[in-house]
């Protein structure tokens, strides 16, 4: 027993008492639709002879959450806040959700929304009360030209006609929705001509507000910042024969990482309309990568923490066990780091937004960790240097450094060009601007003779820096 929608585009009116009574039972408070009533419309005016003839046509489309067979909101959801009845209802457990938003970026149509007086997700629960005391859903029942119903999905199938989804839909297959739609006769010419939705600054998901989306841009740079810069200082370990020197030199960047990693993740929260819930975001690791992405973060900062207590003083001896046992947690910990950034990328891996599904955003993520990782390790080394410490052992990884961030922007930039899509002309041009100057600092960096190149590691860094958070800006108005 699976109950659906089925709804007659051929009648329907776009009178919108549906739309009205699912926010009235419910209470829904301003920008937040559980049903939406889609005005679409197309065709024009033509001139034949002394007159003009018109072709125009339009037809209204009324949906909400279609409790699909397969949702994908319960699959990415961390907290295991949604479940599936055996009546086919897709539920909500708002006690459990921590308002992250992710379900509404991942749903196909756009069902759940979120709701920023309370703090958490909110969707169309298809009146279940109603349901139970056997009268049909407040949409269904205010309908007056009975072209929106519901029953069981078996003997709606049966209706002639019938599609499971008509434009603008998604044609989301895999998802199988329970909703079945007798189509109007301009639905298949809609889909062929210059269409548009009339309504859409009505029907539209609600959109971020300014500064709203700070807290992910802070957190996914400022971990791939450390994670990137514990892979930078893991390579200067690995590529000096002297031990003492190789610790003295790095204990400083790993001081750093352990601050920008727990930073990271505390700022993180500020993203969530419900923060207590936080402790739930593990619930869900067999299927959501939000889920793994927190749990490979949280290995990170483990495995940093036993590496640095595994850490020894110049002044101490090495024995060979102790530095073997360095080496495997500072490896062990970088394979984590890398865990984490690849989870970090698909989390942002969504049909719903084709400006992210592409393998330019999971080699975005791993540059953008080893450039920030790498200056900020740079960084360090130039202060050592500025502050006396020997320049000719300081000063060889240094001009290093400036070779391999000459090619690393030259990736980043050719990633961006690439791309061929950004929200905002004028701040796309400006990051390759930037990215631009970057390299030529580079260039300098690692020709430069004495403490010249140190001055000029911390000018890119900076200059890197705004380059990056511009682009994650960028990044996130993409999905808008």
């Amino acid at each position: 027993m699976t109950y659906a929608f089925y709804f007659d585009s051929t009648y329907c009116t776009g009178c919108k008492a549906c739309q009205v009574a699912c926010k009235d039972k419910n209470h829904l408070p301003l920008g937040v639709l559980w049903r939406r009533v889609y005005e679409i419309s197309g065709g024009g005016w033509e001139r034949q002879g002394e007159a003009w003839i018109t072709d125009v046509f339009a037809y209204n489309l009324t949906l909400a959450c279609n409790h699909c067979e397969h949702p994908v909101c319960a699959g990415v959801c961390p907290t295991q806040a949604y479940s599936k009845r055996e009546d086919g209802l897709v539920l909500l457990d708002t006690a459990k959700c921590i308002g992250c938003q992710y379900c509404a970026w991942a749903c196909p149509y756009g069902a759940p929304q979120y709701n920023p007086d309370a703090g958490h997700m909110t969707k169309c629960n298809f009146c279940e009360d109603s349901l139970e005391a056997g009268q049909p859903p407040a949409c269904v029942a205010a309908c007056p030209m009975r072209t929106l119903d519901f029953g069981q999905r078996a003997d709606l199938e049966a209706r002639p006609d019938v599609l499971p989804a008509v434009y603008p839909m998604s044609q989301t297959a895999s998802r199988d929705p329970n909703i079945l739609i007798k189509p109007h006769r301009a639905a298949e010419r809609a889909m062929q001509e210059s269409t548009e939705i009339a309504n859409r600054e009505e029907v539209a998901p609600r959109k971020a507000q300014r500064l709203e989306e700070a807290p992910l841009v802070a957190f996914t740079l400022l971990a791939q910042m450390a994670i990137g810069a514990f892979w930078a200082a893991a390579m200067i370990l690995f590529g000096l024969p002297d031990h003492y020197l190789g610790e003295r030199i790095t204990f400083d960047p790993m001081l750093a990482v352990g601050s920008l990693i727990a930073i990271a993740l505390a700022t993180s929260l500020f993203h969530l309309g419900a923060p207590k819930n936080a402790w739930r975001v593990l619930a869900h690791l067999r299927k959501s990568w939000l889920s793994r992405e927190i749990l490979f973060m949280l290995a990170f900062a483990g495995s940093w923490l036993m590496t640095l207590s595994s850490w020894r003083p110049p002044y101490d001896d090495i024995i060979s066990n102790t530095l073997f046992l360095r080496n495997a947690l500072v490896v062990i910990t970088a394979l984590t780091g890398a865990a984490g950034i690849y989870s970090l990328a698909r989390v942002y891996r969504l049909k719903t937004v084709p400006a992210w599904c592409n393998w330019r955003i999971m080699a975005g993520f791993f540059v953008t960790a080893i450039l920030l990782g790498q200056l900020l390790a740079a960084s360090f080394l130039a202060a050592d240097v500025l502050r006396g410490s020997p320049v000719a052992s300081y000063a060889a990884l240094l001009a290093q450094t400036g070779v391999s961030l000459v090619l690393l922007f030259g990736i980043q930039f050719w990633l961006v060009i690439s791309g061929g899509q950004s929200a905002d002309v004028t701040v796309h041009r400006l990051r390759l601007g930037l990215i631009g100057a970057g390299m030529l600092g580079a260039v300098a960096m690692s020709i430069a003779v004495e403490k010249a190149g140190a001055w000029i590691t911390f000018p890119i860094f900076l200059v890197i820096l705004v380059e990056e958070i511009m682009g994650r800006w960028l990044f996130y108005r993409l999905r808008q």
